[in-house]
């Protein structure tokens, strides 16, 4: 058994350019961005206390913000906005993006699961996990035990085949007292796609269930099975972990190869950053390390970092 522990009005030119590229930026917290940019994001269907990006370029001196919205069809859009509150630009899927989802949905009609419940993907191992205590949170008194449950067994038809998942059990605390138990199905194809099947829920309060709020299951809520991680990630390449439009969807994107997490456990490099847009409105980043899985868990009101990483072996 291994343990890991702390020891260890702009020309149309310039705006044409803007849309072919891709700006990489850094996340900043919502007190910190200037009121008039806050202003604008709120006036264009964003919302408080969401992540902002401050891009690296500048125009006219002014810095440069990207904040994503979500419209009421699902649909992902980027405002592109100055530090003087000016709004220059609306983004929306771009043709890179668009052929990526295309192409995910093919490669999700071939899929071929040989031993699903063997994932064995670079930066999501789950085969290998015994236990994750992740711990933080708004206030610092979240706690996260993540136990990887191969004694609960479910089974899902992809494409008319009989797939058996992997169960992750996430238990989540907050100030020591449950507030939800997931019970979260997962499974790699042979091409070393780790796919999402779906999650039951129970939402608890005074030791007593109250609710099931987003749980799903593919063949029962939706027909297509999210993809959690490309076999091999690459930058900018985008997908849905999550794609129940009548519950939940998420929309993500890998935005660095190459981040850095600091959590308790150590020190992290080469992780896979994933920037995640869910249909509430709410962004978050995810790292996954090489090895591990994920160690860190970053939203607009504090962060989810690993304490603890218990394998098999």
């Amino acid at each position: 058994m291994k343990r890991l522990t702390a020891s260890q009005g702009l020309p149309l030119i310039l705006v044409l350019a803007m849309s072919s590229s891709v700006i990489a930026g850094a996340p900043i917290p919502w007190k910190e961005l200037p009121q008039a940019v806050r202003a604008t994001i709120l006036s264009n269907g964003g919302k408080e206390g969401q992540f902002v990006d401050m891009e690296n370029k500048k125009i006219n001196g002014l810095s440069l913000y990207e904040a994503a919205i979500r419209s009421k069809n699902g649909a992902t859009s980027d405002l592109v906005i100055t530090a003087d509150g000016k709004l220059i630009q609306t983004k929306h899927d771009d043709a890179e993006d668009k052929a990526a989802e295309v192409s995910a949905a093919k490669g999700q009609g071939v899929m071929v699961f040989s031993h699903p419940r063997k994932i064995t993907n670079t930066y999501l191992p789950l085969a290998n996990l015994k236990e994750d205590i992740l711990v933080g949170g708004k206030d610092a008194s979240e706690r996260v035990v993540r136990t990887a449950r191969p004694d609960l067994r479910k089974t899902f038809t992809i494409h008319g085949k009989k797939v058996q998942a992997l169960t992750v059990v996430d238990q989540e605390s907050i100030g020591g007292k449950v507030v939800e138990i997931t019970r979260d199905y997962f499974a790699q194809d042979d091409a070393g796609n780790v796919y999402y099947l779906g999650e039951d829920v129970d939402s608890y309060k005074d030791g007593k269930i109250i609710g099931h709020d987003g749980a799903w299951l593919l063949g029962k809520d939706t027909s297509m099975p999210g993809l959690l991680l490309p076999a091999k990630p690459t930058m900018h390449s985008s997908f849905n972990s999550e794609n129940v439009p009548k519950i939940t969807t998420e929309k993500d994107k890998i935005v660095s190869l190459s981040a850095k997490a600091v959590v308790p456990a150590g020190t992290f490099r080469n992780c896979v950053k994933v920037e995640e847009h869910a249909s509430d409105g709410s962004t978050e980043f995810k790292y996954f390390a090489p090895g591990i899985g994920c160690v860190m868990e970053e939203e607009s009101d504090g962060s989810t970092k690993l304490q603890s990483h218990t394998t098999l072996d």
